[in-house]
């Protein structure tokens, strides 16, 4: 009976060990697999969290991009109103501070060869190039709108009837989360820059004297500029493009001296809108001329042509005086009436020599109501007084003071070159009239707002 129930249990277990195998390695299969799959979605968990961050990084050093080249935009005011494929014309790089190139990961390199580092600490950490910058004004960017900016009014430059500025920049930027000669995620960002009339920027330049030498190559070396008090206006000199951010200039005497990249206005252009010059013509031997009485050259009467606002010079309503060859002035005066606005063009060189007043009939203390352009060279010399109110344009000249004797400016001068060695107090004090006719002019430096609109595109 015993030897019967062991010979059960024995047929039992072979039976029971046929049947665990299978289900052993069924179990075995179905735990590799698992692995596998484990294994598998950890791989895509990882690739994707590495995409991710490389995304992420990218974005940032586009952030980074869009932020360094509203600064360039800031310290170069004249690209904000050009498309970026004008950026390296000489007229508008001319204006500029920085050296701007599309070669060469230029500011303007929207190329394969654009890309910039971003380095913290000696390490580069990513880069970004521009892909592009449009100006528009219109609401339409088919439309070619470069330097169609009214620097007057922001009404001026509403479409939409909300008597706000519709001009503006669009920038894009790309970043990329490697360095420039890397391959990596890659990142689009575009943002709308508002563009704002910035009636401040004639306030903050405010030029007593503004020197600009003609051929526009660096910092004026001045001749001579000796002591001249400015009575806290600023003494403004040209700053060439390639120098950086806008580099501090020398000092003159201690007064107020200021970098601007743009060139000085051109001199005024006679209107002649329908054929008919709005002028009046000064007689070369100016005693003879009907103007002339007792030592006075009195302009701007009833008598005179006035520019009837038309063409270009709507608004105007200036008298235009021209004087052809040298005007010189021996102990003589030119007088306006007080309230006319009165232009004299000189094509060649003014003197002043001894005690000469040019200024207004009313006395008042503003240079709103002359202004003397000159095609040739200033020079002020002989004794006595001189008191001048009003502007002193001479853009392609030299101004010239010897002798000795006071010479008191109300207004500004603007010049190629200034050689002072005049004996005397010389005081060219800038006044708040800033709009000159030529003001209209100036290169635009509109003000660029905080950037809105952020969009994240899909790079090619």
């Amino acid at each position: 009976m015993k030897f019967l129930i062991l010979k059960t249990l024995l047929l039992r277990k072979r039976k029971d060990e046929g049947f665990t195998l299978p289900i052993v390695i069924a179990i075995g299969l179905v735990m590799v697999l698992l692995s596998a799959v484990n294994l598998v979605q950890s791989g895509e968990e990882n690739l994707n969290a590495l995409s991710q961050q490389g995304s992420s990084d990218a974005l940032a050093a586009a952030e980074i991009g869009i932020a360094r080249y509203r600064n360039l935009l800031n310290n170069n005011r004249v690209l904000t109103v050009y498309n970026l494929d004008t950026w390296t014309n000489a007229w508008v790089t001319g204006q500029a501070c920085d050296s701007i190139s599309s070669t060469g990961g230029g500011w303007a390199d929207n190329s394969a060869t654009g890309w910039r580092n971003i380095t913290v600490a000696g390490n580069t950490i990513g880069s970004y190039r521009i892909d592009d910058y449009i100006y528009d004004n219109d609401d339409n960017l088919g439309s070619n709108n470069n330097n169609d900016i009214d620097l007057v009014s922001d009404a001026n430059n509403d479409i939409d009837g909300d008597g706000e500025s519709d001009a503006r920049g669009l920038l894009t930027v790309r970043g990329k989360d490697v360095a420039a000669t890397e391959d990596g995620s890659i990142t689009q960002i575009q943002v709308e820059i508002p563009l704002g009339v910035n009636t401040q920027d004639l306030v903050d330049l405010n030029p007593a004297i503004w020197i600009v030498q003609n051929d526009h190559t660096a910092v004026p070396s001045i001749t001579n500029f000796g002591t001249v008090d400015v009575n806290g206006a600023n003494v403004v000199l040209y700053q060439p493009s390639g120098e950086g951010d806008c580099i501090d200039p020398p000092d003159l005497g201690g007064e107020n001296t200021i970098s601007d990249s743009r060139n000085l206005p051109p001199l005024a252009t006679i209107p002649n809108p329908t054929g008919l010059t709005k002028k009046n013509t000064l007689n070369s031997n100016i005693t003879l001329d009907p103007h002339y009485n007792s030592g006075e050259l009195l302009l701007g009467t009833l008598s005179d042509v006035q520019n009837t606002s038309e063409g270009s010079h709507v608004g105007d309503d200036r008298y235009y005086f021209e004087y052809t060859g040298d005007l010189n002035l021996d102990n003589e005066d030119i007088i306006t009436d007080g309230t006319a606005r009165v232009i004299i063009y000189v094509s060649g060189n003014l003197t002043i020599s001894n005690a000469v007043n040019i200024t207004n009939s009313s006395n008042a203390a503003t240079s709103r109501f002359l202004e003397i352009h000159v095609g040739g060279n200033v020079t002020i010399n002989g004794s006595g007084n001189v008191n001048i109110k009003g502007l002193i344009h001479a853009p392609g000249g030299t101004v010239t003071m010897s002798g000795n004797g006071n010479v008191n400016v109300t207004g500004s001068i603007f010049a190629n070159d200034w050689n002072n060695t005049r004996t005397g107090t010389i005081i060219v004090n800038a006044d708040d009239y800033t709009f000159y006719s030529i003001t209209p002019n100036r290169t635009p430096a509109p003000l660029t707002f905080r950037p809105s609109g952020w969009q994240t595109q899909e790079a090619d």
